[in-house]
């Protein structure tokens, strides 16, 4: 059944917001080559850079749900769509290490705010339209993926030059996000969009102090926190792509610099096709199996991808990937955003702030790990990593089951 007319445009700007968060990341994704290559750093000294976005990521972690709190979702994801763009044009000029990690810095704190506030958005759309979109959603940040990496690196494999790349890059992010956010959440309280009573419903009163002191015990939620780490793993994975497959192949399979961005691609191409046929592949066969099936796919493109020596292999194995990781971080998020003793902004807050921290951090945790037993290993341990997350899954689907039979299997 299709969204009412009503529904359309807020599912519209939603589908903007995670179109530009996907591609501003992925933007920068096929630079990294460049700045390895202009400050003669080694997969060590590379992962410290990168881990500049990553603190950047913690920073925005305990900020976001308070600042869509407090002023929505529309105006905070402007902001950090500007403030991302402007980053995307001063990396291509800076020769300065230090001040580049102050810039990627605040690239980090933005990305983080852009992602965890649109899937706040998308966590009020799904209530609102009382449909399962959220893998959609998700589907269209790797649409902006997939478009951020392939497009840049073209322009960059036709010689053009990388500081004119940047500003193409922030022209695009900025023209989406005026032309296409307009119908964004000015709230994140559920009573205000539709005038139906949620635990978040904002209210004033004597009992508000008792409510503050509550907070902590929603932040604190062993589920949340679980979801929580599941979902840094998967981002890790993901994070893995983006910043560590052109190196993979330029180091590890002799692919050209200008080409190295492909590997990227060929994932993004993948989990972008998948997640948008998600919502009908979750409505069909539920969220566990898709949980459970995602993550063993993750593994076994690892595999393939590291055990099997040449280009193709590679490719199809970041393929692999890309088809497993492509709705099981949806299907989490949803599912923390419909916890019955939690508000929704602060579950989905909480959820994507340690998960997409994993995109930002997780890649200079693979640094450390490639200097010392080399990336295809690492690979490997991020492998071991993501069979955990299987193990976890079942484990936290056998326990909602009995409560929430109706969340899990998101059958309708």
């Amino acid at each position: 059944m299709g969204l009412n007319a009503e529904h359309k445009p807020m599912m519209l700007s939603n589908r903007a917001s995670f179109l530009v968060a996907g591609f501003c990341i992925a933007a920068w994704a096929p630079m990294i080559p460049f700045v390895k290559e202009r400050f003669g750093l080694d997969e060590h000294n590379l992962g410290l850079l990168l881990l500049c976005v990553g603190i950047g990521s913690f920073v925005s972690m305990p900020t976001s749900g308070y600042f869509s709190s407090k002023f929505g979702c529309r105006t905070p994801i402007y902001v950090s769509a500007f403030v991302v763009a402007l980053c995307l044009i001063c990396i291509p000029f800076i020769d300065n290490i230090y001040l580049l990690g102050v810039v990627l810095f605040c690239m980090g704190i933005s990305a983080v705010a852009l992602d965890v506030i649109s899937n706040i958005n998308a966590a009020l759309v799904e209530h609102v339209a009382n449909r399962n979109v959220m893998s959609g959603l998700h589907g269209l940040y790797s649409v902006g993926g997939f478009l951020g990496a392939t497009s840049v690196t073209f322009l960059l494999s036709l010689g053009m030059p990388l500081h004119w790349a940047g500003f193409y890059a922030a022209i695009v992010i900025v023209a989406l996000i005026l032309l296409g956010g307009r119908h964004l959440f000015t709230t994140v309280y559920v009573d205000e969009v539709d005038g139906k009573e949620k635990p978040e419903a904002k209210t004033e009163s004597a009992t508000e102090a008792p409510k503050k002191e509550s907070h902590l015990k929603y932040y604190l939620h062993p589920t949340v926190l679980l979801i929580g780490l599941m979902c840094f793993i998967m981002f890790m994975t993901e994070g893995s792509m983006l910043d560590w497959s052109g190196v993979f192949l330029r180091m590890e399979r002799g692919v050209s610099l200008e080409h190295a961005g492909y590997g990227y691609a060929a994932f993004a191409i993948a989990m972008t096709t998948c997640r948008l046929l998600g919502d009908i592949i979750v409505t069909r066969f539920g969220r566990g199996r898709i949980i459970f099936l995602g993550t063993l796919c993750i593994v076994a493109g690892f595999c393939v991808a590291v055990f099997i020596p040449s280009l193709f292999t590679a490719l199809l194995g970041f393929a692999l990937i890309g088809v497993g990781a492509s709705n099981v971080v949806p299907q989490l998020v949803s599912i923390s955003a419909k916890l019955d003793d939690v508000p929704t902004h602060i579950a989905v807050t909480i959820v994507n702030a340690v998960g997409f921290s994993g995109v930002l951090i997780g890649p200079a945790l693979i640094g450390f790990l490639a200097h010392a037993i080399t990336l295809p290993y690492t690979y490997l341990c991020q492998a071991a990593a993501v069979l955990c997350v299987t193990v976890m899954s079942y484990l936290l689907l056998k326990s909602l089951k009995k409560k929430m039979p109706d969340v899990v299997s998101a059958q309708k």
